[in-house]
């Protein structure tokens, strides 16, 4: 039985027009992962007012890809259970309170568990929110809607970082950098929850349970068997995607400060800010691009990119380094809006909040393990003998993607529509 509710008209007297609900719920997603990486420009400051580590600070962002997984094994199950919008809510309160511990940060174990809660609620409300953005576009069409999941999955983060970049280069006091960030934060978040009561719900009434009838058992990773190749393909996709991604959300600043020599904030998050802006650009003229050209595009990025940006930090370019991470989230983009259009054309309908889940914590479980294992390398041998390490690895990884890639092609391999 196919539990979503594809007709306006049966949603419970909601008589907003498809298509601005549509919007509206991307804009939920927009403004809920708005405060994803706010924290990645206040790391210095934390660092040197707390005595903190290279590794300690990997630690602290490690933290969140740690409590996304934790959210996402929870998060698509339960949203298929008992409703898109009650986990979409439940994600948008738990980010309030992880701003609120964050303004009262007064040591690492604060900044602990700010990034912690901060992962649950991202965790919690993603396969949800993504699947209910899929689920309202007014044509349903999946690979469109989920092309704008994906593209605001990559574009909030950088909008919020490059706001927090701003305020911590302009602003008057090392208190205001710390502070003022998180006040924007729960200020979007309050009116992403009024935009979320102005769309309909897509679980047919008679499909959703009562929370307290819910199953709480984490999901894990059970993919339903029709799929589970195309799925594999896909996740592997999205870890080298999001280990890439992690690796300059959290080492972006730091590698801009030693290895080029500056200890101007504001360069330090402008670059990682580049990162994430190209790589949600990319996705805004590449509309209509199969997922079948994306992924290899995406995977062929990967090599040149993380080749010229090791060259450049020889060399020590500015130019050249902005060009390589320019490359590299192109790559990043391409590659992400792939694998989620497949998953999400390959994804049975009742099952679409579960899988797209299960695809977020192959993304960010495949993150943490190399920024953690990088950070504490870096503090024992350097900084750039430990990235040259990593970019060996996103290097292989890639090649075997893309070989995967071409034999599956010649195969004639062709996803189950759902």
């Amino acid at each position: 039985m196919i539990s979503i509710d594809t007709d306006a008209a049966a949603s419970g007297g909601n008589r907003r027009s498809p298509g601005f609900q549509f919007v509206a719920s991307a804009f939920v997603l927009l403004l809920g992962l708005f405060g994803s990486h706010l924290a990645t420009p206040l790391y210095p400051i934390w660092q040197a007012e707390f005595g903190l580590s290279t590794g300690a600070i990997t630690l602290i962002y490690a933290c969140y890809p740690i409590g996304v997984t934790g959210g996402l094994l929870f998060g698509g199950r339960l949203g298929d259970q008992v409703g898109r919008k009650p986990l979409i809510l439940s994600g948008l309160l738990l980010m309030i309170g992880s701003a609120a511990i964050y303004l009262v940060a007064t040591g690492m174990p604060a900044l602990v568990a700010a990034r912690l809660l901060n992962g649950v609620a991202i965790g919690l409300l993603s396969g949800p929110a993504v699947a209910l953005i899929v689920e309202l576009h007014p044509q349903q069409n999946r690979s469109e809607g989920s092309r704008i999941g994906a593209l605001a999955t990559l574009a909030s983060p950088a909008v919020g970082l490059l706001a927090a970049t701003m305020i911590v280069y302009f602003a008057h006091s090392t208190d205001m950098a710390v502070t003022f960030p998180f006040i924007l934060q729960i200020a979007g978040i309050m009116v992403g929850i009024m935009l979320l009561t102005t769309v309909r719900e897509t679980i047919l009434p008679e499909n959703k349970v009562r929370w307290r009838d819910a199953s709480f058992a984490p999901q894990g990773l059970h993919i339903p068997a029709g799929i589970r190749s195309g799925f594999l393909f896909a996740a592997l996709i999205g870890v080298l995607a999001w280990a890439n991604t992690g690796l300059w959300l959290s080492l972006g600043p730091s590698l801009v400060y030693e290895v080029l020599g500056s200890h101007n904030r504001l360069l330090g998050g402008l670059m990682v800010v580049a990162f994430l802006t190209t790589a949600g650009v990319v996705q805004l003229f590449t509309r209509g691009m199969e997922f079948p050209r994306a992924i290899t595009l995406g995977l062929a990025l990967v090599i040149p990119s993380i080749v010229l940006v090791n060259v450049m930090l020889v060399w020590h370019s500015a130019i050249g380094l902005a060009v390589g991470v320019a490359l590299a989230g192109a790559s990043q983009g391409l590659s992400w809006m792939g694998c989620s259009q497949l998953i999400n054309h390959i994804a049975p309908s009742r099952y679409r909040a579960s899988v797209v889940s299960a695809l977020y914590i192959c993304g960010y479980f495949g993150s943490s393990i190399p920024v953690i294992a990088t950070g504490a390398a870096a503090d024992a041998i350097g900084l750039f003998p430990a990235l040259l390490l990593l970019s060996a690895l996103f290097v292989g990884l890639a090649i075997y993607l893309i070989i995967t890639n071409v034999r599956i092609n010649r195969a004639g391999f062709a996803p189950p529509a759902a």
